[in-house]
């Protein structure tokens, strides 16, 4: 079982002012490509709401995520650029703008789509968008562009059919539904289980995670971050002890 974490900190972080004025890399983005090297991690980045547009030379946003990407990468994480799609409803072009940013300015290994919506009716707008990605996006890597969608519960099978990964739960709520019928032929290891604003995280992370290695989920992440502001604006502090949970479970010594 893998982490996807939603890693939507810029890259850097600054302090004081004037020539007392210095960057160093946000210790987000470090601690999770420390953790790649026991867990398999695919990391989605988010520099505005989607990507920041190419510009030659590039702005300092472009720069510190192309940096930031650099060092994730180099470390084993897999990363996926963030688009979001407004349930099926946002302009197919400009989906297919953001991809083509991320493809022409970014390293990255894929594309995160959020706001997904759940139903058939949007089969053929995610189709299209996921056969843009994998057109447009060569990673360096030489592996596959990757697909993940964000639908935050369990989507009509033909919308999960043109994804790698799925998320099939992004909530507080930690009840974790059975698998309908139309998706029990679904790979269980592409689904994904998001889990936010759990004050009780400590105690209950290594049965939950337990608990989500037995049912076969391939991707988490649980955070107690979430309360009256982005949940995924930093890690959950119990980030490392989840890093350290997974690799044991993996390895078969928990």
């Amino acid at each position: 079982m893998g982490v996807l974490v939603p890693l939507y900190g810029y890259p850097l972080v600054s302090s004081g002012s004037g020539a007392s004025y210095t960057t160093e890399d946000n210790p987000a983005w470090t601690q999770v490509a420390a953790g790649a090297a026991l867990v398999p991690t695919v990391a989605i980045i988010n520099p505005s709401n989607g990507p920041v547009a190419c510009t030659s030379p590039p702005s300092a946003t472009l720069a510190a995520f192309e940096q930031g990407i650099g060092k994730l990468r180099a470390a084993g994480v897999t990363v996926l650029g963030y688009v979001h799609t407004l349930y099926g409803n946002r302009d197919p072009a400009l989906v297919a703008v953001d991809v083509q940013t991320y493809a022409q300015c970014y390293d990255v290994d894929g594309v995160f789509f959020d706001e997904v919506s759940t139903q058939a009716s949007k089969a053929s707008y995610y189709a299209q968008a996921a056969a843009t990605v994998r057109a447009d996006i060569k990673p360096s890597s030489g592996k596959a562009a990757l697909v993940a969608i964000n639908p935050g519960t369990y989507p009509d099978s033909t919308l999960a059919d043109s994804a790698d990964i799925t998320v099939m739960h992004e909530s507080a709520d930690l009840n974790l539904a059975a698998v309908p019928t139309s998706l029990s032929s679904y790979p269980t290891t592409r689904f994904a289980y998001l889990a936010l604003g759990l004050s009780e995280l400590p105690q209950l992370q290594t049965s939950m995670l337990s608990s989500l290695y037995q049912r076969g989920i391939g991707y988490v992440d649980l955070t107690d971050q979430g309360a009256g502001n982005d949940p995924w604006a930093t890690l959950s502090t119990q980030y490392s002890a989840m890093i350290q949970t997974l690799h044991q479970l993996n390895q078969g010594t928990n």
